[in-house]
């Protein structure tokens, strides 16, 4: 019915090496972190920014707001970001 193949088919000794892992990058601890909306990324504020900066998504680009609205006492200027709680010492 069917045919051997003409040659043989060519295996390979050793299976092929998995990727390497990326390692994580490290969280900037000094300032507030906030969670981009857009994509769930973290921005990190740290009050030095100008007010009337833009502050961008470093994992997708989207713009959150300006940096004057991070900086209220209570963040609820208009911003498409949410606070995230502090980290534990440790943790």
């Amino acid at each position: 019915m069917s045919d051997p193949p003409r040659r043989p088919i060519l295996k390979l000794k050793f299976p092929p090496a998995a990727p390497p892992r990326p390692e994580p990058t490290p969280v900037e601890s000094a300032g507030d972190r906030w969670k981009c909306k857009p994509c769930g990324g973290v921005v990190v504020i740290t009050g030095q920014e100008p007010a009337d900066q833009e502050v961008r998504c470093p994992a997708c680009n989207a713009r959150l707001g300006l940096a004057g609205d991070f900086q209220t006492a209570d963040g609820g200027g208009k911003v498409r970001a949410r606070r995230l709680p502090a980290l534990r010492p440790g943790a």
